[in-house]
Formats: structure tokens, C-alpha cells, sequence
């Protein structure tokens, strides 16, 4: 590693330290003033928490025979030969 690039590391690790400590000072203050540092949730059944499946669109696919691509379906024109796509 090049002494400039040694140099920003060592400036970016302090900064860090920095902002660590400061926090760390800080925490007392906000629970003294009662304010809670990390909002909790409470969890009830982890049944009523599903996440619902990613929805995906299908893949449009050129309709120009000698091209055929499949394309991202929220392409207008084929972005491979200039067909425009079927809505």
C-alpha cells in the first residue's frame, strides 16, 4: 500500500475510534434523559410474520425471429435489434 493510501486509512480508522467513543459518551446522557437508545418491538408468533414471496416479473422475449432474446420486462424496445416489444 502507497504512503498517501496508508495515511487515509490511518485517518479513517481514527475517525471511526472518534465516533465510537462519542457515542459511547452519549449513551449515558440518553438514558439519564430517558430516551431509549435502540427502540425495541416486541415479537409475537413468528407465524404472523411471514414475508411474502419477492413478486417477479416474466422476462419479455423479442418476437423478431432471427433475434428471440429474452429482455427485461420493463423494456419498450428490444435494446439488441430495435423491435418494439408486446406490452
Amino acid at each position: 500500500m502507497s504512503k498517501n493510501g496508508k495515511l487515509k486509512k490511518a485517518k479513517k480508522v481514527e475517525k471511526r475510534r472518534l465516533q465510537m467513543q462519542e457515542a459511547l459518551e452519549c449513551l449515558p446522557l440518553k438514558e439519564a434523559a430517558g430516551i431509549d437508545p435502540l427502540p425495541s418491538t416486541p415479537l409475537e408468533d413468528a407465524e404472523e410474520f411471514q414475508p411474502l414471496p419477492a413478486m417477479r416479473k416474466q422476462p419479455k422475449q423479442c418476437p423478431f425471429p432471427p433475434c428471440g432474446r429474452y429482455v427485461d420486462p420493463s423494456c419498450h424496445v428490444c435494446p439488441y435489434c430495435g423491435t418494439h416489444l408486446p406490452e
